[in-house]
């Protein structure tokens, strides 16, 4: 019984729910996804809640790999704080690092990692975005329906039934439905 008072409570939560870990993590993911593409959308003038449904969140996230890794980051900080936490807790030092290994730093840490990831999300959404309006993103070329010609353009991005595009040299978006898309061209990197 000692024991459980001592145990975090995700940990708790984990082992008290098992049946619930999936749900979370799609929760979560559809969040990081929500987030990334909130933040990087909206540099272009665009809000993703006007032209998204709460799938395509989900699938944001696995679009950009790279989300993941900046929360594996954010997570595995807090982690190791936590653990020098502990340790610090253990060794029952002078009065002035007594906070530092209390449980309530460690629960108030639970929000640190929420604003780091916050954080790294947002810093990796600008560095995108700029990289972007640089003209470094994927070229292709759209043929809507109705057109004679396809158009070169950069791709934003896309939700179930948007497509974002980005014409560099003009700095103009322009969001289409997938039905009037008739063909998306680009070339294998």
């Amino acid at each position: 019984m000692e024991n459980s008072h001592s145990e975090s409570w995700p940990s708790r939560f984990l082992r008290d729910q098992p049946a619930l870990v999936v749900s979370v993590i799609y929760v979560f993911a559809s969040m990081i996804g929500m987030v990334f593409s909130w933040d990087y959308l909206r540099q272009f003038g665009l809000n993703v809640f006007d032209f998204a449904q709460v799938s395509d969140f989900l699938i944001a996230s696995l679009k950009e790999p790279f989300t993941w890794f900046l929360v594996a980051i954010a997570i595995g900080l807090v982690a190791f704080d936590n653990a020098m936490s502990r340790k610090i807790e253990k060794k029952g030092v002078s009065r002035l690092w007594r906070w530092y290994g209390s449980s309530r730093y460690r629960s108030l840490n639970y929000l640190t990692a929420i604003l780091i990831v916050l954080l790294f999300l947002h810093g990796y959404a600008v560095l995108k975005a700029q990289k972007t309006m640089a003209g470094e993103a994927r070229e292709v070329d759209v043929t809507l329906a109705g057109a004679t010609a396809s158009t070169t353009t950069l791709l934003l991005g896309t939700t179930g039934q948007f497509l974002f595009l980005y014409n560099a040299e003009t700095r103009q978006v322009t969001v289409h439905p997938h039905e009037n898309v008739e063909s998306i061209v680009f070339t294998v990197p």
